[in-house]
C-alpha cells in the first residue's frame, strides 16, 4: 500500500495482520502494556464489525483515506484525523420523521 500516511505526511501506510497502519507507527509491548515509539500514531483497525457491523478491507480503507466514505445500512464511516483513538467516525442517517 505506497499511500502517504494521512495523518503526519511522511510515512506510508503499511498493511498488516489486524490492521493498516502509518510506518512511523512502532508500537512497542512493556509488560502488559503497549506504546508508541515511532513519531506518528495513524492506524486503523480491519475489524470494525461491532460499531460498523463489517470488517474493512484494504481497498475501504483507501478509499476513506482518499477522502471517500463507507455504507453500511444506514452507517456511514468516514477519516477522522481528530480521533486520535480511532482515526475514523461512524454516523448514523437518522430516520425521517414523516
Amino acid at each position: 500500500m505506497a499511500i502517504t500516511c494521512p495523518n503526519c505526511k511522511k510515512g506510508t501506510l503499511k498493511k498488516g495482520e489486524k490492521m493498516v497502519y502509518c510506518s512511523e507507527y512502532k508500537p512497542t509491548k512493556n509488560g502488559d502494556k503497549w506504546t508508541n515509539e515511532g513519531s506518528c500514531d495513524f492506524r486503523i483497525m480491519f475489524d470494525q464489525s461491532k460499531i460498523f457491523g463489517k470488517n474493512l478491507t484494504p481497498a475501504d480503507i483507501k478509499n476513506i483515506v482518499d477522502g471517500g466514505t463507507i455504507e453500511n445500512g444506514q452507517k456511514k464511516l468516514s477519516l477522522d484525523l481528530d480521533n486520535k483513538d480511532f482515526f475514523v467516525k461512524i454516523e448514523k442517517e437518522e430516520d425521517e420523521d414523516l
